[in-house]
């Protein structure tokens, strides 16, 4: 009956709790009547005074409130307000290499210190989900799609090198697991973004680039790192990695692994993007922000509070002069 009128409530449960205000006015009636009388029968009316004719309003007046309070927690909304939404298009995982020729100076910082920068960037850009995984010859997820962008980049600034254990890097096993972040929302586009120096000890990266080509999943790639090879420090000792030989070990980065990975599944390739515009054209790929109106109860739950108040405040007044 109340939606006839343009009334909905948020709880129409709450609305039965009304029912307990006629006991309520039950009892404040017996009570008056039974103040009344026992005044009139240890007090004379000479000594009464003028009675307050008012009064017998009073039980009404506070059953009314209750039940107008309890119409209140009901929550009634009258009427609508449009509110724009935001829809975020497109979901996209990061890939980061955190093998430990990713501790290489190479390119003025530690290569993975740098692609921690450029992945926080792109999560600043990217205006759907992101989700991150970590990636040496195994790979794990450490972030699943979110829109929290804070979470999202306090846990790229908490990735360690070697933090896996797995020494290598395989990249089809970390493409293989982008997809699986992917495909938890099957029904919204996606691609994947991979930043490394481009080092892979796998075996089945072009069998992996097929199977993506066939989803339609681009893979975007980013090499950090220069091709005239460095040393990698060890993180165990002040001096650079050794083999088991005893032999320094060095480490080059390799862009025409990561340049034919884009090509292969129709994403972008960057080489050490560090300038303030180098990573634009990815941004402009990662879907837009669709806005659409949205319709939205408007709460009126005040006025039936103010109601309910104002009828106590007069149930008080009209109590002057009682005995």
């Amino acid at each position: 009956m109340a939606e006839a009128f343009g009334v909905t409530f948020r709880s129409t449960t709450l609305l039965w709790l009304a029912a307990a205000a006629l006991p309520l006015l039950l009892l404040l009636v017996a009570r008056e009547r039974t103040r009344a009388r026992v005044a009139r029968r240890f007090v004379s009316e000479r000594l009464r005074g003028v009675a307050n004719p008012a009064r017998v309003l009073r039980p009404w007046l506070l059953a009314v409130s209750i039940a107008m309070a309890v119409v209140a927690l009901a929550g009634p909304r009258i009427g609508f307000t449009v509110v724009p939404v935001e829809a975020r298009e497109m979901n996209r995982v990061i890939a980061i290499d955190v093998s430990l020729s990713m501790l290489a100076n190479d390119v003025g910082v530690a290569r993975l210190d740098a692609a921690k920068a450029i992945a926080k960037r792109i999560v600043e850009a990217h205006a759907g989900r992101i989700g991150v995984i970590v990636f040496e010859d195994g790979a794990d997820v450490i972030s699943p799609l979110t829109s929290d962008d804070a979470a999202v980049e306090a846990l790229i600034d908490s990735v360690q090198p070697g933090e896996l254990y797995s020494p290598g890097t395989d990249l089809g096993e970390a493409l293989t697991t982008a997809q699986k972040v992917l495909e938890s929302e099957p029904a919204q586009r996606g691609d994947v973004v991979v930043i490394s120096d481009g080092e892979d000890q796998g075996t089945h990266l072009d069998d992996t680039l097929r199977k993506l080509r066939a989803r339609g999943t681009a893979v975007s790639t980013i090499a950090i790192g220069t091709t005239r090879g460095s040393t990698i420090p060890n993180p165990n000792t002040t001096g650079p990695l050794r083999d088991d030989n005893g032999e320094t070990v060095i480490t080059y980065a390799h862009p025409e692994t990561l340049q034919s990975v884009a090509r292969a599944t129709g994403g972008r390739f960057f080489e050490n993007p560090f300038s303030e515009h180098a990573l634009d054209a990815l941004a402009a790929s990662g879907g837009n922000v669709r806005s659409r109106d949205v319709r939205v109860p408007v709460e009126r739950f005040q006025w039936p509070l103010l109601a309910g108040f104002l009828l106590m405040m007069v149930g008080s007044l009209v109590n002057r002069g009682a005995e």
